[in-house]
């Protein structure tokens, strides 16, 4: 299993000056790669690749003030720039809009990685520039792979990508759960418990509209304007941290209490291009199958996505379609005379679908309704602040 772990850095002045010049370099260096396979293209009709750029760093290296950045970190533009090709050649061959590989300026390129880092106790060795140290909340497990340092307005972050080894052996499965993810509720669990949605972007709104009408009234190129973009990406990055902090603490609660997790095979990108788009972005449901996937993954958990057809619409009491708008919160069978929740009905046939997809036998499994005696209580909406943590 492939984990990233990071850490907030906290170098000294020269290092942080002698960091924003790699970035400035690995900027350059990305754009004049990208020139370059675009000016062969149009002239010569001659295709470059990954390594016939990379066999020009040799040369290019025989300059002092070039080569004074490593060679492993000059050799990740051209490869962002190889994967940025690539992606556009897959999406013109299935169909999709391409997307042409753009130009980046300096404020918009923010890191810089290399491969197999150099990790001490103290902190990372970033190289030609030394040890730089970070702020240690874990100890990292596995064989590291990748370093990659982040910048984010002044502050500094250093992910570090291990291989932790093989996944947990699935556990017996007892307690199962299907999820039906909503605006209303965050999530709806087949159990009749529910968890709540905070919408953070509506709580951050008035600090983020102020922070943008300051940024409005500031003239393009100055001081003032470059602070007050700071400002707004802060106020941004503060409704960010509460979602995800509260997203860990949901998927946390959720793979502690469940051997079996149902939930609907969403396509996020396409539903948030259609109404409602604002709030499903907020809701985050992609982030949160993404945190469940990997904790699932590391716990020994079943996590089994079905496909979200119907399962609104059929009755988890007796199998018969109830048409109904999406205005309709209330599901009412005429058939059996079922009543509940529209969320409810839905997370029940979500779970149904999954044990069936998962192939669980329904005797191993505790099909009682609500919390069990053992779990702890759902997770409260968290403070704005986001510790260091483990991402995927």
């Amino acid at each position: 299993m492939i984990r990233s772990f990071e850490f907030r850095l906290k170098p000294k002045a020269a290092q942080r000056v002698a960091m924003a010049e790699i970035l400035a370099h690995s900027c350059d260096l990305y754009n004049a790669a990208l020139q370059e396979r675009r000016d062969a293209w149009k002239s010569h009709r001659q295709s470059i690749g990954y390594y016939d750029q990379q066999k020009q760093l040799s040369e290019l290296r025989q300059d002092k003030d070039f080569a004074r950045v490593a060679l492993h970190i000059q050799r990740e533009p051209l490869r962002r720039v190889d994967r940025a090709f690539k992606d556009f050649f897959r999406r013109v061959k299935s169909g999709q809009k391409p997307g042409y590989p753009r130009f980046r300026s300096q404020g918009r390129y923010t890191s810089f990685a290399w491969e197999s880092p150099s990790i001490h106790s103290e902190g990372l060795l970033v190289p030609n520039l030394g040890l730089v140290r970070f702020k240690a909340t874990r100890d990292l497990t596995g064989k590291v792979k990748q370093a990659m340092i982040v910048r984010s307005g002044d502050k500094w972050t250093a992910r570090i990508t291990c291989d932790i080894g093989p996944a947990q052996e699935k556990r017996a499965v007892e307690k199962v759960v299907g999820i039906d993810m909503g605006l209303t509720t965050l999530v709806a669990l087949s159990d009749g418990q529910s968890v709540e949605n905070p919408r953070w972007t509506k709580k951050h709104e008035d600090r983020i509209g102020t922070a943008n009408r300051s940024l409005a009234r500031k003239q393009r190129r100055s001081n003032n304007r470059s602070r007050a973009r700071e400002a707004l990406r802060r106020a941004h990055q503060r409704a960010a941290n509460a979602r995800r902090n509260y997203l860990h603490h949901v998927s946390k609660w959720l793979i502690a209490n469940y051997d079996l997790i149902a939930h609907e095979r969403l396509d996020v990108k396409g539903m948030a291009e259609m109404k409602f788009g604002k709030s499903i972005m907020d809701a985050a449901w992609a982030i949160l199958l993404a945190m469940l996937a990997y904790k699932a993954e590391n716990a020994g958990v079943h996590l089994v996505a079905v496909k979200p057809r119907g399962t609104s619409q059929t009755c988890s009491g007796c199998g018969a379609i109830v048409l109904k708008e999406l205005w309709e919160r209330e599901h009412r069978c005429p058939s059996c005379g079922l009543c509940l929740d529209r969320d409810l009905n839905a997370a029940r046939n979500i779970k149904a679908l999954g044990i069936s997809a998962a192939g669980v036998s329904l005797q191993n499994v505790c099909v009682t309704v609500g919390a069990h005696k053992s779990q702890k209580p759902l997770p409260d909406p968290a403070p704005a602040t986001l510790p260091d943590k483990e991402t995927t």
